[in-house]
């Protein structure tokens, strides 16, 4: 897990270096300037956790779905901001189904090394303790794992079998992510985020025509930089 939150971050950054030289190159050679432009910028943890889906698909039941990450935030308008977020995620399907008369489960949980850039709409002012937003963007991901775990739920034992670096997704997924939630001024530069947001994929992610698909509740710590 080290490693991919040390590549998120290299990768999140290099994806700003554009925008961070045009903001230096606006503001004026004085030390004030020069701290207002930084302020624009805040960079922090993410986490979420919610419920994953496949499109197409009959039977299925709650699959727990979380990521964690890091994300970069530009916000030089009062009411704009654009965001870059890189996280490990969760996604998958949970089904319930009948084989010769026995009762099985089936989850299938692959990993995702997800990029979701962001557009922002705050509501309020700047300085307001509480700012509620709205939010939407591209999210494109990458398969780094798969697991499957199966379950014979007839009988009274622990039937669990696993099979791990399953091929049953494709290796790369994009979609759509929007949302909304509130940010929470906690201190000066620093602002603890809560948001809900419905991703929706518009590929095929396996071989029967399936589209990941999940909702969340999301947390983030920002601080300024």
């Amino acid at each position: 897990m080290k490693k991919y939150l040390i590549l998120m971050a290299g990768v999140i950054m290099s994806s700003f270096t554009a925008n961070a030289q045009s903001a230096n190159s606006v503001a004026s050679g004085n030390v004030l300037s020069k701290t207002r432009g930084a302020q624009y910028f805040s960079l922090g943890p993410v986490a979420g956790f919610g419920h994953s889906w496949l499109s197409n698909m009959d039977g299925q039941k709650f699959k727990p779905s979380g990521y964690l990450g890091i994300s970069l935030m530009y916000s030089r308008m009062e009411h704009w901001g654009f965001s870059d977020e890189l996280v490990v995620s969760h996604e998958g399907y949970s089904l319930d189904y009948v084989r010769a008369g026995r009762l099985y489960n089936t989850k299938v949980d692959p990993v995702y090394l997800r990029m979701t850039p962001k557009a922002y709409y705050f509501f309020g002012q700047y300085g307001n303790t509480v700012r509620p937003k709205i939010f939407l963007g591209p999210s494109i991901a990458v398969k780094i794992a798969e697991d499957q775990y199966t379950n014979d739920n007839t009988v009274h034992y622990d039937g669990t079998t696993v099979m791990t670096n399953s091929d049953l997704f494709h290796t790369v997924d994009l979609g759509v992510e929007g949302g909304a939630g509130v940010n929470i001024k906690m201190a000066r530069h620093i602002w603890f985020n809560v948001d809900a947001s419905y991703y929706q994929g518009v590929l095929y992610v396996t071989d029967m025509d399936n589209m990941n698909q999940n909702v969340k509740l999301n947390l983030g710590l920002m601080f300024g930089l």
